[in-house]
């Protein structure tokens, strides 16, 4: 396997057809078909479907385009990194953040790091923590943000934050005050499937406490989880900050969760290396910065630093 036969695969599946390809890549569409065949008998699986309107990429072959795609993103900062002078920073990094959280973290990180870093390049990918686990683990991310991840195997994990979750309820509900969390068991709940990191926390509780929880409906993204709890379907379990925007606007209400607090942790997940690349643990740290800014300054509400966090820059 060599770069050249990623990168077809990548501009075939791009382009969804091998002609399409080959006109990109000026290279007669024999040679390229006979470049995938190579591929596939390498790795010895069927990395496309080929049919009259051209290809559509197989499980295996999605797997394959998402380390290409990074393979190929590394290659192409090699040059620009060995030809930087000694102080400029170049190279590439992707940064994993989940949805809800990502909108706050994401345009904060990026707009220092071009700043600070002009002739590097960050990519940022979004997904549920459980994912973003998995993508750290495989190599796909360098830098992840996590809500309450185990321990992981080769995967740094630094506290940043805590946030205290909260019961949402629709508008206008009539309960007020904290909500004891054995209480919960009585509230059908509309929750994500395992193992979605807020899943987790709450089973992980509710076995400690001997509480038996209702998920009458599970549902895993929270846009959609919001939108079900403003319809009178149940109700759900988030951090303050994931509901800040409805509960401002009157669309959502929420309680506290007390006796106990159930709180949920942001950590930071870098990969561990012997030789670890500067321009990661930087990226690690300007994280840690913006998100430390964003608890300052209120725009993350409800968070409250780990002791020992550094002031933002």
């Amino acid at each position: 396997m060599d770069i050249r036969e990623l990168r077809t695969f990548v501009t075939v599946v791009r382009g969804g057809s091998v002609s399409r390809a080959a006109e990109e890549l000026n290279v007669a569409q024999p040679a390229l078909s006979r470049q995938l065949k190579k591929l596939e008998e390498e790795l010895g699986v069927t990395l496309l479907d080929r049919h009259g309107r051209g290809v559509t990429v197989t499980r295996a072959g999605s797997l394959l385009l998402a380390r290409a795609e990074a393979l190929l993103a590394e290659f192409a900062g090699i040059g620009p990194a060995v030809r930087a002078s000694d102080d400029v920073v170049a190279g590439h990094v992707t940064l994993g953040v989940p949805p809800a959280a990502g909108l706050l973290i994401a345009p904060a990180v990026f707009r220092s790091f071009r700043a600070r870093w002009p002739a590097a390049t960050l990519q940022i990918r979004e997904g549920i923590s459980s994912l973003l686990e998995e993508w750290l683990l495989d190599g796909r991310l360098d830098v992840a943000v996590l809500h309450n991840p185990p321990p992981l195997d080769g995967i740094a994990l630094q506290p940043i934050l805590q946030e205290r979750m909260v019961l949402v309820r629709a508008r206008g509900a009539v309960e007020t005050g904290p909500v004891r969390f054995r209480d919960l068991a009585a509230v059908p709940l509309i929750l994500p499937s395992m193992p979605h990191s807020n899943r987790r926390l709450v089973e992980r509780a509710a076995l400690q406490h001997g509480v038996r929880l209702s998920a009458s409906i599970e549902v895993d993204s929270i846009p959609l989880t919001k939108a079900m709890v403003a319809g009178g379907f149940g109700a759900t379990i988030l951090t303050h900050a994931g509901v800040a925007r409805e509960l401002a606007s009157g669309e959502l209400s929420a309680q506290p969760i007390d006796n106990p607090p159930l709180l949920s942790c942001v950590v930071i997940g870098s990969v561990a290396a012997e030789s670890p690349r500067w321009l990661v643990g930087a990226l690690a740290g300007l994280v840690a910065e913006e998100i430390a800014s964003l608890v300052r300054s209120g725009a993350w509400a409800g968070g409250r630093l780990v002791a020992g966090e550094a002031a933002p820059a």
